[in-house]
């Protein structure tokens, strides 16, 4: 299975895109949006990751590498960092990324679904879950989780982590997947 052109967009992004442990001043206006965005993430539906104090939304598309190798990121730093951490699938990327995604929502367990299918992730065919076609109510949630993704930055791209740090601005890191010590220093700032 070749790379979509999505993918291969996405890889060319994180290519020129600047670290995610990057300090970029934003204006006013700007970060006003980002808290309307960050608030509006409340509404997404998400498989949920730990109970901490510290909240991180991270859209993801199943099929997406840099998503899995951020989720193998995140996994042992939600305990020690007292990380909420917000799964928001998306499905874009391939064929049957919509699919995968909706298999994880209906899943009886969602949480265990990703973990498994995160656990026998293909580099070649993606997340290790079967796609199905969505239900009505899944499929509505998927729309509304893709166009939170897309307004996120302005155009669809995984993956991207949204989260407000301690001195309550809200930050994007669109950057693929950082490396754990650049995790564990912006996971430091998190407002929690």
């Amino acid at each position: 299975m070749g790379l979509s052109p999505w993918v291969r967009v996405g890889v060319a992004l994180c290519a020129v895109s600047a670290p995610a442990w990057a300090h970029h001043p934003v204006s006013a206006a700007k970060q006003a949006r980002r808290l309307a965005l960050y608030r509006a993430l409340g509404g997404a539906t998400a498989i949920t990751e730990g109970h901490g104090r510290r909240v991180v939304y991270d859209f993801f598309d199943p099929n997406c590498p840099y998503c899995h190798i951020l989720y193998e990121h995140l996994q042992g730093l939600i305990k020690p960092y007292h990380l909420t951490l917000y799964e928001i699938p998306v499905g874009y990327l391939t064929p049957s990324s919509t699919g995968k995604a909706a298999a994880l929502l209906e899943a009886r367990d969602p949480r265990a679904a990703l973990r498994a299918a995160e656990a026998h992730y293909s580099w070649k065919t993606g997340s290790s879950i079967a796609p199905r076609p969505a239900s009505p109510k899944v499929q509505k949630e998927l729309a509304y989780n893709l166009k939170l993704d897309t307004r996120t930055v302005g155009f669809p791209l995984v993956p991207i982590l949204v989260y407000q740090k301690t001195d309550g601005t809200i930050r994007i890191v669109n950057s693929g997947a950082p490396p754990r010590w650049a995790l564990k220093q912006m996971l430091a700032g998190i407002k929690g």
